[in-house]
């Protein structure tokens, strides 16, 4: 009788291939399409006036469609890191503490991102001291420097992961290892705009990361490329 288990695990991690790469891209559209149709935020130099103007706007990331969609494009972007860690855990054999630890700080990005309380000021808005909408603001910015943190020690972990497999092309690895580190030192001064660099450059990586998953072939299952 011809043994068919090979045949399905190679379909069951070509499927994982395609879900990551389908997520990641996904994730990538859906954030920047809320980002870019968003009006500017203040800077932290802003009035507390300017705080609360900005937070009683129809169109900021905390309004209620936009903030319904980033929430949507965070668990997709969830999805991402679990179906990739997933892989790379296959990829880096015995004791994946790498991975493992990659896929817990990707959640742990998604869910610092998601814990500020801007949607909540913006929805009282109307009702709000404009002191209450600067301390919303600080503490959602604060929230998202932390967050990109998280987000250093996932894309350092996959990248390390990725260089030492092979799993992807070994670029791809170094890149998200310089990622990852300078997310995590943007930290030092979360108030100014050095965090963009690295963090647009994630993004890319994602997008690339996601690309080459859809076209691989898994037939060897989920080992290095």
């Amino acid at each position: 009788m011809t043994n068919t288990a090979p045949i399905a695990d190679a379909v069951s991690w070509q499927r994982l291939g395609r879900v990551t790469g389908m997520a990641g891209l996904a994730a990538v559209v859906l954030i920047f399409v809320v980002l870019v149709s968003t009006r500017e935020e203040p800077s932290f130099a802003a009035t507390a006036d300017e705080f609360l103007t900005h937070y009683r706007a129809p169109n900021t990331v905390a309004s209620d469609f936009r903030s319904f969609a980033f929430t949507v494009a965070l668990v997709t972007f969830a999805w991402f890191v679990v179906a990739l860690t997933t892989l790379l855990r296959q990829a880096e054999g015995e004791a994946p503490w790498r991975s493992n630890i990659a896929m817990a700080s990707g959640v742990l990005f998604v869910a610092l991102v998601l814990s500020g309380n801007e949607v909540a000021a913006a929805l009282r808005a109307d009702d709000l001291d404009p002191q209450i909408a600067r301390y919303a603001f600080d503490e959602g910015q604060a929230s998202f420097a932390n967050a990109r943190v998280a987000l250093g020690s996932f894309a350092g972990c996959c990248g390390w992961v990725i260089v030492s497999t092979r799993f992807l092309p070994r670029w791809l690895g170094w890149l998200s290892i310089a990622i990852g580190l300078g997310l995590v030192t943007s930290r030092l001064s979360w108030t100014s705009s050095v965090w963009l660099l690295p963090y647009l450059m994630f993004w890319v990586w994602v997008i690339t990361v996601a690309v080459l998953l859809l076209r691989r072939s898994f037939r060897g299952g989920a080992q290095a490329g």
